[in-house]
């Protein structure tokens, strides 16, 4: 991404945003649409049921997946306006409520590298072979609306039951019998749980303006301002300013739609660069997370958080760095809401220069004493006391590797071919021992994103015998970003294969005269040809 340093927002930037196409939505619309299109073959109404589709309930991906399957697998005719329309119908009143999207938030966030935990090991091995258990965690169903899915995928798919963990069982009957019951269990449609829940909202106002802050690998932490305006209809324009640590800034306009309140999704531009952005917001505190990501390369983005701009509460958004090098000079920023009275440093630190003291944001120059206290690491402002926020450090023990695991795929060249290489950017994380002294226990103290060195390894023997390194791509040794090769057979590889490989990525980080270093393991492999908002 390149950055462009713009003007202040102001009358202009106003201007702007009012003068904004913004698309269409409404979602009463989107119900007439349903009783006048989706009845054709769904029998009943919505007021007392209309079949399988008041027997679900799901994020605003899920239902835009249902209504393209409709589409693509029966024929329904629907304009884009009206799709729109609809899914906003129904992800307002057959939504799910933020506790229910909060553990599987990262597939709806793009976040890349996620390795899942598999809670059950029957699911994993009848479901989530295949797909994502935030595919079917990110929705609610009755029983008969599980057996009915199960019915549509042994139709649907039917060459699975000869695949591995299906081959050696009555997979079809397994499924019914105990998936489905657990399914009902787990994730049942729980009608009465979001009725109460909407009943809960329905004096919410939805705040219009937001502190954020976030992370993006390689260019680092930022804070941000958003400010939503409420169109004529249902949707939203917006305001954006990011502004990093390391002095790039940059603002933009944007488009916006909330569902059921809560779930806020957005689009916008940055120099060319078209983005997605995804938030949950929880009603009852006002906060926020979620990711921003770009649309083609979905694993380059950034995490954010944030919380209501005008609250009353002093709280911490983020204190970035996290870390101070004793005997250095660093800009520390207190991200934040009604930041009001004296600020209090660890002891460590000494003020040399406010910068700015907002409500929302203490920028100051600060110098760590050559002698530091460790674990004093509290920070104070008036009367409110944030635990465990900055720490002074005088070495690194270890360092970690981020992601510990990754995938990156081959793909075409930007601009020529459908289906893009999917990167792989790594970071290194420094850590302090805690006061037990012992490396990576619970009492450790995280000192953040440290400046190493990356190169990579063949991972195994096998790896070095198929001399992956040559094949796969390279690692920028200074960023830490790995471009993978193209796709496609390559005749200079044994057999005429892909650039696909098995590689060890590698950060050394020089402390003084230590040198720290440590590994992560990366997969390079084919490109994904199904994509979907919800994998």
């Amino acid at each position: 991404m390149n950055y462009k340093r713009l003007s202040k927002f102001g009358m202009k930037s106003l201007v702007l945003l009012a003068a904004l196409p913004l698309f269409a939505v409404d979602a009463q619309k989107g119900k007439e649409v349903i009783e006048s299109k989706c009845i054709a073959c769904h029998t009943g109404d919505l007021k007392d049921g209309l079949s399988r589709i008041s027997d679900q309930r799901k994020t605003p991906e899920g239902w835009y997946m249902t209504v393209k399957r409709m589409q693509r697998e029966h024929g329904l005719s629907i304009t884009k306006a009206e799709e729109t329309d609809v899914i906003k119908y129904l992800a307002d009143y057959q939504g799910l409520t933020p506790d229910e999207i909060k553990p599987y938030s990262y597939v709806l966030d793009k976040k890349p590298n996620v390795q899942e935990e598999g809670k059950d090991e029957l699911l994993t091995q009848m479901c989530v072979r295949c797909h994502s258990e935030a595919r079917i965690g990110l929705q609610r169903r009755t029983a008969n609306e599980w057996n009915s899915l199960v019915n549509y995928h042994v139709a649907q798919f039917p060459s699975f039951e000869v695949q591995a963990q299906a081959r050696d069982r009555d997979w079809f009957g397994v499924a019914q019998n105990e998936v489905v019951p657990y399914l009902e269990e787990n994730f049942g449609k729980d009608k009465e749980k979001f009725e109460k829940y909407k009943k809960s909202l329905k004096n919410y106002e939805l705040p219009k303006k937001w502190i954020m802050s976030g992370h993006t690998p390689i260019i680092g932490d930022f804070t941000a301002n958003l400010t939503l305006m409420k169109s004529a209809d249902e949707s939203y324009g917006m305001l954006i300013d990011y502004k990093y640590a390391n002095g790039k800034e940059y603002k933009t306009t944007g488009v916006a739609i909330v569902y059921g309140k809560t779930e806020l999704r957005a689009s916008f531009e940055v120099d060319g660069v078209k983005y997605r952005q995804i938030l949950h917001i929880d009603p009852k505190t006002n906060t926020l997370e979620g990711r921003m990501f770009e649309v083609l390369h979905s694993e380059n983005g950034s995490t954010l958080v944030g919380k209501e701009k005008d609250s009353k509460e002093t709280t911490l958004v983020a204190v970035y760095p996290k870390a101070v090098k004793a005997g250095e000079k660093s800009t520390i920023s207190i991200v934040g809401t009604n930041l009001v009275g004296d600020v209090k440093l660890p002891s460590s630190l000494k003020v040399l220069k406010t910068i700015k003291h907002t409500n929302n944001e203490i920028v100051l120059d600060v110098i760590a004493h050559k002698n530091v206290k460790t674990f004093d690491r509290n920070i104070s402002i008036g009367a409110k006391t944030f635990k465990n926020s900055l720490v002074v450090y005088d070495k690194v023990d270890y360092i970690k590797v981020t992601p510990d695991y990754a995938i990156s795929r081959i793909g075409g060249e930007e601009g020529k071919d459908k289906i893009l290489k999917e990167y792989a950017t790594f970071e290194a994380i420094g850590y302090l021992n805690g006061k037990d002294g012992k490396k990576e226990t619970a009492d450790d103290i995280e000192l953040g994103v440290l400046p190493a060195t990356w190169s990579l390894e063949a991972y195994d023997e096998q790896a070095q015998e198929d001399k992956d390194l040559e094949y796969v791509g390279q690692i920028d040794a200074n960023t830490g970003k790995f471009t993978p090769s193209v796709a496609g057979p390559n005749e200079q590889r044994k057999l005429m294969t892909n650039n696909a490989g098995n590689i060890s990525v590698v950060a050394t980080y020089k402390d003084g005269k230590k040198e720290l270093s440590e590994k992560s393991h990366m997969i390079v492999t084919v490109p994904k040809f199904v994509n979907p908002p919800i994998n």
